[in-house]
């Protein structure tokens, strides 16, 4: 994939789970950038969301592949509810 445009997209994901409430932060071109969003953002909403980094390339899909994008990066969710 030579001259593929790499980016990476932050989801945040309420207590880790992305059959919960979750909304997309952003998109970023470096890595660095997506995660310092992700961190940042977990800590301000106290521990109740995980954040994750995805990356992606731009224009590329493919409806029979089995991963469509890759996570790169987790932040840990501190407050997990109790079941």
């Amino acid at each position: 994939m030579k001259n593929s445009k790499v980016v990476y997209v932050v989801i945040a994901y309420r207590f880790g789970s992305n059959e919960n409430h979750s909304y997309t932060l952003g998109v970023f071109n470096k890595k660095h950038k997506a995660i310092e969003c992700a961190e940042t953002h977990a800590t301000h909403r106290g521990g109740k969301y995980d954040c994750v980094v995805e990356e992606c390339i731009i224009n590329q899909f493919d409806n029979l592949a089995n991963e469509y994008v890759k996570e790169v990066y987790r932040t840990g969710c501190i407050n997990k509810p109790r079941l």
